[in-house]
């Protein structure tokens, strides 16, 4: 009976974090990238540090390590990352002795960088890539470290991680490290490639990380159970992160594709065949890619368009559609994004479809405006971009064979946010019922603040950490919720500015 109680809580823990991936509020719209910060030189080596900082850039590190939704101190950690099995914080590596690296010796820093060990002995979680890292250089680890030590030391503490039991037990993660990590492992370079080969390898196999988020992963029952782990033979060949696409970059896909267009993604923010560049992969060119030598950006090209990777089989009749929508478009068409016509919603595609589907499938397949050829799957055939088309048109379809008028739905705002608080929240919080936080209570909220909008978003929409859930207000909808959540920080946050949310 406990096992069966035990099992319970696990499934009712996994499938609430897969709802709470999907809750996840919309992006800024004025993105944040930190910006990284000056270093001490003094009685150290420059050309070491220099050296550190562009290793540090080829790898992102400031990317986890920043908690840029709420506009966080470079490398303090503090990123809040949602995982089918729960949330992760991304730690603090500034060189404060107390809450980040100050005190790490090089091998224990070694160690955790190739072997996913940290100090204290325990396994880190597979958010943290070492799957990749372990590939890095003895030399260039030495460097990093140099690099990491000379940055501003920041002090703030490292928040504990909520995972689902059991997956809050490091213990849990041999049996995956026995799985999908090989600790020993180390880049080879193959001799009979050129250098630029061995160095784009050396970048896409380890620093970079690429195959993180550009391949699939295994997972347990479905896709939305990740175990965070790449199948190699599928190697790059794409997959979804965060609602968005990260494409195939294998030679199946680009292999055809000019260098200098490729080159242009990460330097201009241009999608191959057109379009702007949305979601994860704009983070990694400002925080990384733009900061490569174009030399380096060359030798990444020459080895993505060199890899041959099994296709991942794709689905047959109807359904291939569905899936080449979900592969491909859904990252723009299923918000909105950019301008795209979105997913079920009659009133955007109206005067798209007035133009006959014959024009709908040319555009969809030449690209228009900030749309790129093909959804960027360059290896489709026109019959295959027809079919997700048609798959998007079905979905607006009533009974009667007619398009289905849908009133776009409106973005509200901070000042729509007190309205809703004012109506459905104030009766709690005003009078501090059950220890419910007053807005403008600064010290009381602090430490939500300290744990972010979607941490306190999630709390509310999921009936978290004490709160009823979504509210007590069952005829709110998420984005009332979010409104009167900004609301409530904004007022209880001097100096931050939650509109963007």
């Amino acid at each position: 009976m406990a096992a069966v109680s035990a099992a319970s809580y696990t499934i009712m823990g996994i499938n609430k974090n897969v709802q709470q991936m999907t809750a996840i509020p919309d992006a800024a719209e004025t993105p944040y990238y930190p910006e990284y910060p000056p270093v001490n030189t003094t009685g150290k080596d420059p050309a070491q540090i220099k050296r550190g900082e562009y290793i540090a850039k080829a790898g992102d590190c400031i990317a986890c390590h920043t908690n840029s939704l709420e506009k966080g101190k470079p490398f303090a950690g503090g990123l809040p990352m949602q995982t089918p099995f729960g949330i992760i914080y991304s730690p603090n590596i500034t060189p404060d002795k107390e809450t980040g690296m100050g005190h790490w010796t090089l091998d224990q820093f070694v160690k955790a960088m190739h072997k996913g060990i940290s100090p204290k002995g325990y396994y880190y979680y597979p958010a943290f890539p070492y799957l990749y890292f372990n590939k890095i250089t003895l030399n260039d680890l030495k460097d990093l470290k140099a690099y990491l030590d000379s940055i501003p030391p920041v002090r703030q503490k490292n928040l504990a991680n909520k995972m689902v039991w059991p997956f809050n037990q490091r213990l849990m993660q041999l049996p995956w490290r026995l799985l999908f990590f090989h600790p020993n492992a180390t880049y080879e370079a193959v001799p009979q490639e050129t250098e630029e080969w061995k160095r784009g390898a050396y970048l896409v196999e380890g620093l970079g990380h690429c195959a993180m988020c550009h391949s699939p992963s295994y997972h347990i029952l479905s896709e939305n159970l990740s175990l965070g782990a790449p199948i190699r033979k599928f190697d790059l060949t794409g997959n979804k992160i965060q609602g968005y696409l990260a494409p195939n970059i294998s030679k199946a896909n680009i292999g055809a594709v000019p260098d200098q267009e490729i080159i242009d993604v990460f330097k201009k923010d241009v999608l191959i065949g057109g379009g702007k560049l949305e979601g994860p992969m704009l983070e990694v060119n400002h925080n990384s890619l733009t900061h490569l030598t174009d030399t380096d950006l060359k030798s990444i090209v020459i080895y993505l368009k060199s890899v041959q990777s099994v296709s991942p089989p794709k689905p047959t009749g109807a359904k291939a559609g569905k899936a080449l929508y979900e592969n491909y478009c859904s990252g723009c068409h299923e918000a909105g994004a950019g301008g795209a016509p979105k997913y079920g919603d009659g009133a955007s595609w109206t005067p798209i479809l007035k133009t006959g589907m014959n024009t709908v499938y040319n555009n969809a397949i030449k690209g228009i405006n900030g749309m790129p050829a093909k959804g960027t799957c360059i290896s489709c055939s026109d019959q295959d971009i027809k079919q997700a088309v048609d798959y998007m048109v079905a979905a607006m379809l009533g009974p009667d064979g007619k398009i289905v008028s849908v009133t776009p739905v409106k973005k509200l705002t901070i000042a729509d946010g007190k309205a809703i608080y004012d109506t459905n929240c104030s009766v709690c919080h005003n009078s501090a019922f059950q220890g419910a936080p007053k807005p403008g209570d600064v010290t009381t909220w602090k430490p939500i603040v300290n744990a972010g909008f979607l941490d306190t978003y999630v709390n509310v929409v999921t009936g978290r950490k004490g709160h009823p859930l979504r509210g007590a207000c069952s005829n709110c909808s998420d984005a009332e919720l979010k409104a009167a959540v900004k609301y409530m920080m904004q007022q209880s946050a001097p100096g931050k500015d939650y509109s963007l949310w």
